[in-house]
């Protein structure tokens, strides 16, 4: 879709604000943050950040009178007045975040074109930066449903552009079916209680826009320059006043990647039913009663410590209105008449509770495989309890497996955007940077194997496909080296073909002519 207008527009767009909410449950728990937590869980605590305060807004203007009725949650409950809060966060749905980016993106992926010119420029975007690059999306796109990736460019700081990742949350997509037709990304340049600059930029086939609009926390406001604000004053002098670069390339310079789909609570919603579901979802709950079961571990432990209790007759006065105390170190204590219970007592009860530490690890434990489970991954993915032996890879993939298929669903959904960037990428390169590279003939994306053979099983594994003469030298290369780029793969093939080349024959010694007689 075009830029808005301006005006009195509710930004976000009123529709995504369900989206919205969901996304701050999501990124809450992604966080770890308890503020976060109870930021979200709390009716306190339900319009303390602006974002917060943008939807819930919203609601109230529809005629809501507050947050919706939900579970009772452990991060919901109030904190008992004059208490500090000593509640315990365990980052499991971070760590099965990073569990996900990590099969998907721990070695990089390597691409493919049809002609050298195009694989030099493509194998020179093959970088640790675009590496990381990657596998910070695939973290978000875990955390959060899905994520956004968007071909940015500055001549100044690199001769060829790259990619930036986008959370969802600062997204406004359009979808043909379900396609990814244009997405209008948004970012806060200034807020404050009564004015709000936001800079919005709608990637189309074709073409990217940029646009300036001075409004409130909860409106879009009036469109103004670019050259009103210091931050962007350069985009006006590299587009002009409108603010539009046209690329008159064939694909979008963006593209969106669900984690997992469908999403089983959007389906009913048009904007949304195309964007991906959380390795969270429909597990929130559980996360919440992982933190409570570790809350109450650690209460028991703080209980738990040893404590005494002396009688009157023990304690040293400080003076008048200075209170007691007792010397710990003091030896010898002289016992009164009619102070102890009996003539054996000592006075001193020694007080110390039992920590219930098998009934709080079968809890916390349950609920973890639970979460773990339900997310989609193998509980062995997580390290932990286990024999140290060596294993085979066929061992591991199937003590991995629910991991391994869940990694699969996902490059499904990873492969084809990768292909469409890629091509975006090699498009504004050409554009942009003047290479010579044709992106239009396609692009073919592999993922590496997530469990890799040892050495040992793959000598012998290419010993026997050499010998049945199965497998032509380039091959073998490339199944030992799945990282590498065409241009490697070639170069050492050449270097192997030089090494098996028969020395040159050695020239026959040529006999001197008899001297004439």
């Amino acid at each position: 879709m075009p830029l808005p207008a301006g005006g009195a527009v509710s930004w976000p767009p009123p529709e995504l604000h369900v989206v919205g909410k969901k996304l701050m449950e999501w990124d809450a728990w992604y966080s770890g943050e308890g503020d976060a937590l109870v930021s979200v869980y709390s009716a306190a605590g339900s319009a303390t950040t602006p974002l917060s305060q943008t939807f819930f807004a919203t609601d109230k203007a529809h005629g809501a009178s507050g947050p919706a009725t939900v579970a009772r949650t452990f991060w919901g409950q109030p904190l008992t007045p004059g208490t500090t809060r000593t509640k315990l966060h365990v980052p499991v749905a971070a760590d099965i975040a990073e569990l996900s980016a990590n099969l998907l993106f721990s070695e990089m992926p390597t691409f493919t074109a049809t002609d050298s010119a195009t694989q030099k420029e493509l194998d020179a975007f093959q970088t640790d930066g675009m590496h990381s690059s990657l596998r910070e999306a695939a973290e978000l796109c875990a955390a959060l449903g899905g994520v956004f990736l968007k071909v940015v460019w500055d001549e100044t700081l690199s001769d060829r552009p790259w990619l930036v990742p986008v959370a969802p949350e600062q997204a406004v997509p359009t979808w043909a079916w379900d396609r990814l037709k244009d997405v209008t990304f948004w970012t806060v340049l200034h807020q404050d209680e009564d004015l709000t600059i936001r800079l919005l930029e709608c990637h189309e086939v074709g073409a990217i826009s940029y646009g300036l609009y001075e409004g409130s926390p909860t409106e879009l406001g009036e469109r103004i320059s670019l050259t009103s604000f210091e931050g962007t004053e350069h985009l006006a002098e590299l587009y002009g006043e409108a603010g539009v670069m046209l690329t008159e390339l064939p694909w979008l310079t963006a593209a969106y990647v669900p984690n997992v789909k469908p999403n089983r609570i959007w389906r009913g919603i048009r904007c949304a039913a195309n964007l991906g579901r959380s390795d969270f979802a429909g597990v929130e709950l559980l996360m919440d009663a992982l933190d409570e079961a570790y809350t109450s571990w650690m209460r028991d432990l703080r209980l738990a410590k040893s404590r005494i209790i002396v009688p009157n007759s023990m304690l040293e006065s400080e003076g008048p209105g200075k209170g007691a105390r007792l010397d710990m170190e003091r030896e010898a204590f002289v016992g009164m008449d009619g102070m102890l219970a009996s003539p054996d007592s000592s006075g001193i009860t020694l007080n110390q509770f039992k920590i219930r530490v098998d009934e709080h690890l079968a809890t916390a434990e349950a609920l973890f495989e639970q979460i773990v489970s339900s997310a989609g991954y193998s509980v062995q993915s997580f390290g932990g309890k286990g024999d140290v032996a060596a294993v085979t890879a066929t061992e591991i993939e199937a003590r991995k497996e629910q991991s391994l298929t869940t990694r699969g669903q996902k490059i499904l959904y990873w492969r084809p955007a990768l292909q469409q960037l890629f091509q975006a990428l090699l498009g504004i390169d050409r554009l942009v940077f003047g290479t010579m590279s044709a992106p239009e003939a396609g692009i073919d994306v592999a993922f590496p194997a997530a469990v890799k053979p040892s050495m040992q099983d793959m000598a012998q594994t290419l010993t026997l496909l050499v010998s049945a003469k199965a497998m032509s030298l380039k091959l073998r290369v490339q199944t030992l080296h799945p990282t590498w780029t065409k241009t490697q793969v070639d170069q050492e093939v050449q270097a192997i073909l030089a090494e098996q080349a028969p020395p040159p024959a050695a020239r026959p010694a040529v006999e001197p002519a008899p001297l004439p007689q």
